[in-house]
């Protein structure tokens, strides 16, 4: 076995599925225990300290006077704890017995789950539905000064948040928005918003009327939804509420804003809003803390469509600056903000690539996943050449990451993917990729995803320089179906890119009086190409072999298969790819590190290439300057 397979992997893969299994849910579970406080991030942390500190009447659940009455000392437990009485069962009792223990347990360290306590815990829950609304969120919130838990199924403990969590959720339609953000807080503060049910149903109740929320109420369901990670009914009206009260929020209140967008999936789709979060930005980016700089990168990379392309621009030149003064993180986010748009400036990303350079050592392998992407896609050649020497040192970090590889495989599959399109390719890290152990663990359903397609395809292409194994022939003819795009036709909603595809086959079959095939040679790329097969010899396009595989099976394409016995040197293989307004780096002429791979490995395969772009086809005016203009491109392939 290679490098990873000497660790123990049947170890690592087994603690890698035992950590992803849920959590909790009410009643019995036989998964293993886990850390009483959860969800607990530097991200979440900041956000609600934004609301915590904020002087706007936010609903946080403060502890404040909450003990001053309980009588509990280090000497002791409380008498009526350690021997609860059936009789004592007052509401008002109870909520002072349970004040009292909870200062004893915070004093003295002493874990709730000790057995002396389970009597009065048993019985403070079966009466709990009795305690008025102040007393029952009393509770909760002096639930914070118990010492951590070992988990959140402890005895005891499990009870009370449990039986908690149902008499909340028992109230939720009588309370109101200010009582329910309150509420949820204090389920925040425990580490509990994700386990508990209360925090998701009164996200519902309140979704009812998110577009009467005042702005600190809105911000604070905001930083909820940002917690459950799930969109609550028609995430819109946030946006629509936002629109009409982005003036009146500080920049971080906006960041936790973006934050629940992002991490709800929800892009803003309001142009004019969108504009106010860039020129908003802009304006305090000396200021700005890196948390909130991220949040708003995150949701503006997201959210950002064609006409947003100016605004990136200007937001990654004034981001320059910036580089040396915020985190490494900071900086990978800046990196990707014109990733979808296919926006680069490469000063911006070189300094940012040589900031990477002196800590790559540190980064995690998310990172590293995430700054190839950049490298990859943006194809950049800059001055210093600190892109050459990143992708190059990347293969060995990878061999020193095995626990994180284990953890987060996808990241790994998807470096080599990224390497690959610089031309960086690791025989021996390819080979772990394909082992069908490695494909099993990083997707269980058993169907890979896209980036196994090129890693597969690349090996292939390696020929008998790469000895290891391969996907499935049943593998690749399913990923054929799914991955690869239609062959357009009128049958199917066209795009701009299909639309000129269609346009150039009609009028390349009209030049050389034949049929012209689109087909997949690459299927590994979603969009298929146009081929003519040209004899020099005898001066005309050959038809395509009556054994070439049909469409969506998954298979490269080779000159073999096209032309079957009639291969020779002196017949062209010509492939007409059609470069789209997102295969070019914006107003820079220069491909994208995934276009630039396909005609390399069309190449490769000895098929000759024709790149024709959207935009110079579109300028044509009449079919007369269109068939001239495919003679001068096939008189400069082919000679024909």
């Amino acid at each position: 076995m290679l490098w990873i397979t000497r660790i123990s992997l049947q170890r690592g893969l087994a603690i890698v599925q035992q950590a992803q299994r849920p959590l909790l849910y009410r009643g019995i579970r036989t998964a293993p225990t886990m850390p009483a406080r959860l969800f607990v991030d530097a991200e979440n942390q900041y956000a609600h300290s934004i609301l915590s500190g904020s002087l706007k009447p936010y609903q946080i659940a403060r502890i404040g006077d909450l003990f001053n009455n309980a009588a509990a000392s280090c000497e002791g437990a409380p008498q009526h704890v350690l021997a609860p009485n059936e009789h004592r069962t007052k509401p008002a009792d109870l909520y002072e017995d349970l004040l009292a223990l909870v200062q004893f347990c915070s004093q003295t360290q002493t874990q709730i789950s000790d057995e002396r306590f389970a009597d009065f815990v048993r019985i403070f829950c079966e009466e709990m539905h009795r305690l008025s609304d102040e007393q029952l969120v009393g509770s909760l919130r002096s639930l914070q000064q118990l010492p951590t838990p070992e988990s959140t199924k402890t005895a005891n403990y499990m009870e009370l948040w449990n039986t908690l969590d149902i008499e909340c959720c028992r109230r939720i339609e009588r309370w109101s928005s200010a009582q329910l953000l309150l509420v949820s807080d204090a389920w925040y503060q425990l580490g509990l918003v994700r386990i508990g049910e209360f925090v998701w149903l009164a996200l519902r109740k309140l979704g009812r009327k998110v577009r009467k929320l005042p702005p600190e109420q809105l911000v604070q369901s905001m930083f909820l939804c940002n917690l459950l990670r799930r969109p609550v009914f028609e995430m819109f009206d946030f946006e629509h509420n936002l629109a009409h009260c982005v003036q009146q929020m500080t920049l971080p209140e906006l960041g936790v804003m973006a934050m629940g967008f992002f991490k709800t999936q929800t892009p803003i789709r309001n142009p004019e809003l969108l504009q106010q979060l860039f020129d908003r930005l802009e304006a305090q980016l000396d200021t700005v803390e890196d948390i909130t700089l991220v949040a708003l990168l995150k949701i503006l990379r997201y959210s950002s469509k064609l006409q947003q392309v100016d605004a990136v621009n200007h937001l990654l030149n004034a981001l320059q600056p910036q580089v040396e003064r915020v985190s490494l993180l900071t900086c990978l986010h800046m990196a990707l903000l014109g990733c979808e748009l296919q926006t680069c400036n490469d000063e911006l990303v070189e300094r940012i690539l040589l900031r990477f350079e002196h800590s790559l050592d540190e980064a995690r392998l998310k990172d590293l996943e995430r700054i190839c992407l950049v490298i990859a896609l943006f194809n950049l050649r800059t001055p210093s050449g600190v892109e050459h020497r990143l992708v190059q040192r990347v293969p060995q970090l990878l061999r020193s990451r095995i626990d994180e590889i284990l953890r987060y495989p996808r990241c790994y599959t998807n470096c080599l993917q990224f390497l690959s399109m610089r031309q960086v390719c690791d025989i021996e890290l390819l080979t772990v990729a394909l082992e069908p152990r490695f494909v099993r663990h990083v997707y269980r359903s058993g169907m890979p995803g896209r980036e196994y397609f090129h890693l597969d395809s690349l090996a292939q292409l390696l020929g008998a320089e790469y000895t290891g194994a391969f996907l499935t022939e049943k593998q690749r003819q399913q990923m054929g179906k799914l991955y690869t795009q239609y062959v357009p036709d009128g049958n199917f909603k066209l795009n701009k890119t299909d639309r000129v595809m269609l346009e150039i086959r009609d009028a390349l079959g009209s030049l050389l009086r034949t049929h012209v095939h689109a087909k997949h040679l690459l299927p590994h790329f979603d969009r298929c190409d146009l081929v003519v097969c040209y004899d020099r010899q005898q001066q005309r396009v050959l038809p395509l072999s009556t054994d070439c595989p049909a469409d969506y099976t998954g298979v490269l394409l080779t000159r073999q298969h096209l032309l079957g016995e009639r291969e020779a040197p002196h017949v062209e293989t010509l492939v007409v790819v059609v470069a789209g307004w997102n295969n070019v780096i914006r107003d820079k002429e220069r491909l994208t590190g995934q276009f630039a791979m396909k005609l390399q490995q069309l190449r490769q395969m000895r098929h000759k290439p024709i790149v024709i772009y959207w935009h110079e086809w579109r300028e044509l005016e009449t079919s007369a300057d269109r068939q001239d203009f495919l003679k001068r491109r096939l008189r400069q392939a082919a000679n024909i």
